[in-house]
């Protein structure tokens, strides 16, 4: 069963924010890294590790949030080709319970539980 439009509606809304915060979230830690900086010369090999670990870990953050946003990306993509809420594996629709709680979800439960033993 297609979903309703205003439910449609109501979750491309929630994808938009989430793009807005992701995207917002990904400039915020880049100025932060920026500001860090590259360290004045100062820094005891213990900072300088703790500095280097902490970019590495802003990284993988930004990895994170960067495979988050391609998702969302490829959601808003399914809205505008109208194959928004099909299961990706076996083409079944997507509950409407479960685009609430994950509105890029690109697999219905059952498949999902398959992906993740596969």
């Amino acid at each position: 069963m297609p979903l309703r439009a205003a439910v449609l509606e109501r979750l491309k809304e929630r994808l938009l924010e989430k793009r807005r915060a992701l995207i917002n979230t990904v400039r915020e830690k880049r100025a932060n890294n920026l500001e860090g900086g590259g360290g004045d010369g100062t820094q005891d090999i213990a900072d300088q590790a703790t500095t280097a670990y902490t970019k590495e870990f802003l990284l993988s953050i930004s990895d994170a949030e960067r495979q988050q946003l391609k998702q969302v990306d490829a959601a808003l993509e399914k809205m505008r080709q109208k194959t928004y809420g099909q299961c990706e594996r076996c083409g079944e629709p997507i509950s409407e319970k479960r685009l609430e709680a994950l509105p890029f979800a690109r697999f219905c439960i059952a498949c999902q539980e398959e992906e993740e033993r596969s």
